[in-house]
C-alpha cells in the first residue's frame, strides 16, 4: 500500500506559527497546477505498482483550489496508478473557505475526508494566531460539511498559546465531544525559527506558558480522550472507532509515498527525495525539464533511526522482534537496553511484545527517541 501527497503552498495570509513552505502570492495558482500535473505524470512509476490507499491535499491552503482541479488530479491518479477500491482522500481546509456548494463539488470530485484547520474555538486565540475565521464560522463549517454528507471530519487544535489555559482547552475539547467529531489532532504551539511567533518571543512581546502548564494541558488531552472513547494512537492524534487517519498512519508505518509540488517529500523504501521549497524555482525547473528535487539514499543506520522515530510516536510502539528481523540481534539488544532505563521512570511500558511510550513519555518523546538513535 502507498499514498500520494499534494502540497498546495498558497495562503491568503500567514499565521504567526507556521513554518511550512507557503506563499501569499496567489497569482500563479493555475501555473503551479499545470506543473504539478506534469510532475504527477512524470512520476507514475515511482511507487512501483503499489496500490494507492490514500490521497492527501495539504498545504498551505488546499481549499483555495477549484474542485475541478482536484477532480483532475484524482482522475489522473486513477488512470496512472493502481488505486484501492475505497481510498481515503483528504483535503485540508480552512473554515473560511467552506460553503455548501464547495463541499458538494468536493464530494463529486472524490473527497471523502476533510481535515479542518480550526486551531481553537476561542476567538482571542484565533486573533493572536492570525487566523481568518471566527469560532462561530468554524462551528458553521463543521455543520455544513456534515449536512453535505462528509462524516469523516478531523479537527486541528493548537494548545499552549499565550493566555490559553487548561480550562480553555477543556472547553474546546467539550465542543468536539458535543459535536461527536470522530478524529482530532492537537499540537503544542511551538516557536519555530523564522516564524513571526519566534520573532515576537525573541523581542519579548509574547510569553508562552511554562513547561509545567504545557504538561498539564497535554495530560488533560490524554485524560479527555480516555474518558470519551478516543484512541490516542499517535502523539498528537486521537480517533474514535475506525476513523484513524490512514494517510498519516502510512507515514508512521514506513509505507512508501509520493509527494507532488514545491517542498513535497517522497519515500520509496530505499531513498528520500524532497522538492525545491520555492514556487518560482519549482515552476521554472518543471518547465525547463531540469531537476527540481534533491535525493538521498538511506543507509542501514538511517532506516533503523527512522523506524524508531516513527514507531515510537504511536500507541503500537516498537516490536523488538521486528528490530531483530530487519536490523539484527545486536541492535535489538541495544534497543531493549536503552529503552528499559525509561521504564522505571514511568515513560515506557511493555505490552504484548511491544515497547511503547506512556502518555508521560510521549510528552518528552523527542528526548527519549533521540537518545536511542545510532550516531
Amino acid at each position: 500500500m502507498a499514498g500520494i501527497y499534494f502540497h498546495i503552498p498558497f495562503c491568503k495570509s500567514s499565521c504567526v506559527y507556521c513554518d511550512f513552505y507557503h506563499t501569499i502570492d496567489l497569482r500563479r495558482i493555475e501555473e503551479l497546477e499545470k506543473c504539478m500535473y506534469r510532475e504527477l505524470e512524470e512520476r507514475r512509476t515511482y511507487l512501483e505498482q503499489e496500490v494507492i490507499e490514500s490521497i492527501y491535499f495539504g498545504g498551505g491552503t488546499p481549499s483555495l483550489l477549484k474542485p475541478e482541479t482536484i477532480l483532475l488530479f484524482i482522475d489522473s491518479i486513477r488512470s496512472w496508478f493502481k488505486i484501492d477500491s475505497k481510498p481515503e482522500i483528504t483535503l485540508e481546509a480552512n473554515p473560511d473557505d467552506i460553503s455548501r456548494d464547495f463541499i458538494k463539488a468536493l464530494r463529486r470530485a472524490g473527497i471523502n475526508r476533510i481535515s479542518l484547520g480550526v486551531q481553537s474555538f476561542q476567538d482571542f486565540v484565533l486573533e493572536f494566531m492570525g487566523r481568518r475565521h471566527t469560532a462561530n464560522k468554524a462551528l458553521k463549517s463543521i455543520d455544513i460539511i456534515r449536512r453535505e454528507g462528509i462524516i469523516n471530519v478531523s479537527v486541528d487544535l493548537i494548545y499552549g498559546s499565550p493566555g490559553y489555559t487548561t480550562n480553555h482547552l477543556l472547553r474546546d475539547l467539550q465542543i468536539l465531544e458535543r459535536l461527536d467529531i470522530p478524529h482530532f489532532s492537537a499540537y503544542l504551539l511551538t516557536p519555530e525559527k523564522g516564524t513571526l511567533l519566534y520573532q515576537k518571543i525573541s523581542d519579548g512581546e509574547v510569553t508562552l506558558p511554562g513547561e509545567e502548564e504545557q504538561f498539564e494541558q497535554y495530560m488533560s488531552l490524554c485524560e479527555f480522550s480516555a474518558r470519551n472513547g478516543y484512541r490516542h494512537y499517535e502523539i498528537s492524534n486521537f480517533c474514535k472507532g475506525d476513523f484513524i487517519a490512514r494517510h498519516n498512519k502510512g507515514y508512521w508505518e514506513g509505507k512508501i509515498y509520493c509527494g507532488i509540488g514545491p517542498s513535497a517529500h517522497s519515500y520509496n523504501g530505499n531513498s528520500r527525495r524532497w522538492n525545491i521549497s520555492s514556487l518560482y524555482h519549482y515552476i521554472l525547473a518543471i518547465k525547463e525539464g531540469r531537476q527540481y528535487y534533491e535525493e538521498e539514499q538511506l543507509s542501514g543506520k538511517d532506516r533503523y533511526n527512522e523506524y524508531l522515530l516513527t514507531a515510537l510516536r504511536t500507541d503500537e510502539g516498537v516490536r523488538p522482534e521486528t528490530i531483530r528481523e530487519n536490523f539484527g540481534k545486536d541492535l535489538e539488544e541495544n534497543f531493549v537496553k536503552g529503552i528499559s532505563k525509561f521504564a522505571g521512570k514511568g515513560y515506557v511500558e511493555f505490552y504484548k511484545g511491544r515497547c511503547r511510550l506512556t502518555d508521560q513519555g510521549m510528552f518528552i518523546s523527542d528526548s527519549i527517541i533521540s537518545s536511542l538513535f545510532l550516531t
